[in-house]
């Protein structure tokens, strides 16, 4: 399933020996015709690899009218769990046995397409792929100096779901279209005072380096950035406050502290009751709805609090082609089919995650139809902010908790904290070139 932080296992020594790997077979690896337009009489053999099990009916579905009309290309499928999916892709790289199609995410395109391992796809406007028909911070997400390495299949952005009944027990204001940080605090705060002698917190959320859910988005929302042009940002003032306002909402009460959420998983406080608040993607659409299923009126989702001024960050998984395929133009074919409007418009009534294709999304929402899904939707097509990464992202990402959550319990200061975190950063960045 989607990850929380949507990162992998891939960090410094690991990358380094995929490289290596890769530099001694840097060859195309076969397969002459690299166009995406095929012929309907095409015969090939193709492997597609994927880690979430409950997206299996809509990949066969989806394999099943390829096949209409390519009917003599197999398609095997190999289908992984995600805690295995990176590792056992770095081994099929050092193999040269990668899977001709397979799902690709931010943190890590550009360690494999800067390696040599993706197929450019550029050209799959050949086989009807529009780069416009996706959101653009999904489309410079999966490009690398220039070019295309995956056709963007789902989204994610980031929303506050919220219990109605704790907010009205509470006496709080229920969160709006435009609120703000300081209503959003003035809430949070409301709360965890009504509820401190039951274990109940205004908010419970993941500030334990996942910055996907949380401070990637405040920082954004304050000015401020992760990374640019090869340099950290986490030390920029506008960072730092982005920052700086989960420490100040973490130290009065508002928000619970590390430790807590570090025992007890901040979207089962809020399945049980246990918080009125939980910043998180739509992926938690589904758990949620069914651990308040015949009482989903309780809750409800409401877009992130605006700071400076909005944002969310946007990340979804793209589909992309081994540039050691051996028929890599039967592999385009493929990654444009399932990444097509037809492919995507399943992916939305199946309702297993948020088709990228612009204009697929109404069945998902429907799904969804008694809560106000549609803030997803908007934040991607308004005010998205695309997923921050670098050649080797969990590199740096992955110990930002280190740096970070010591700030965010009251230990040290957010200023120290981000300035450590930059330099540290700073220094993992220069070792990608």
């Amino acid at each position: 399933m989607h990850t929380l932080t949507r990162r992998s296992v891939l960090t410094g020594t690991l990358a380094t020996s995929i490289a290596l790997a890769l530099a001694a077979c840097s060859d195309d690896g076969g397969g002459a015709d690299t166009s995406a337009s095929i012929a309907p009489d095409t015969k090939a053999e193709l492997t597609l690899a994927y880690w979430d099990k409950s997206q299996t009916p809509t990949i066969d579905a989806n394999i099943k009218s390829f096949n209409e009309t390519y009917p003599n290309i197999t398609v095997t499928t190999n289908l992984t769990a995600y805690a295995d999916y990176w590792k056992k892709l770095r081994t099929q790289a050092e193999g040269r046995t990668l899977p001709d199609v397979m799902w690709m995410n931010g943190p890590n395109i550009q360690l494999y397409a800067g390696n040599d391992m993706l197929e450019p796809l550029d050209d799959v406007t050949a086989a009807g792929i529009a780069w416009s028909d996706y959101p653009t911070s999904l489309v410079d997400l999966y490009t690398y100096q220039g070019v295309h390495y995956a056709i963007p299949k789902d989204y994610d952005t980031i929303g506050v779901f919220y219990n109605k009944t704790l907010f009205a027990s509470a006496g709080a204001a229920l969160p709006t279209e435009d609120w703000t940080w300081e209503d959003f605090h003035t809430a949070a705060r409301t709360i965890s005072a009504w509820g401190k002698d039951q274990g109940i917190w205004g908010c419970a959320t993941t500030v334990n380096g996942d910055g996907q859910g949380t401070y990637y988005n405040t920082i954004a929302q304050a000015g401020g950035y992760v990374i640019k042009d090869g340099r950290s940002g986490f030390d920029n003032p506008a960072s730092v406050k982005g920052l700086q306002c989960w420490a100040d909402w973490i130290a009065d009460g508002s928000v619970a502290p590390p430790a807590v959420v570090a025992d007890t998983k901040p979207e089962s406080m809020f399945t049980s009751g246990k918080s009125a608040m939980l910043w998180a993607g739509d992926w938690q659409c589904a758990p949620i709805a069914e651990a308040f299923a015949g009482r989903l009126e309780e809750v409800d989702v409401a877009p992130l609090p605006q700071g400076e001024k909005r944002g969310s960050i946007i990340h979804g998984l793209g589909w992309a082609v081994a540039r050691t395929s051996g028929n890599k133009a039967a592999a385009k074919a493929l990654a444009a089919h399932m990444a097509s409007r037809a492919s995507q418009e399943t992916e939305a009534r199946n309702g297993t995650a948020i088709p990228a294709f612009n204009g697929t999304q109404a069945p998902w929402l429907e799904t969804y139809s008694s809560w106000s899904c549609r803030i997803f939707t908007e934040a991607a097509s308004t005010y998205a902010v695309t997923y921050p990464v670098s050649k080797n992202t969990s590199a740096w990402a992955d110990h930002e908790g280190d740096y970070l959550t010591p700030a965010f319990a009251g230990q040290t200061t957010v200023t120290d904290a981000a300035s450590q975190l930059a330099t540290f950063m700073n220094g993992e960045l220069a070792k990608e070139g």
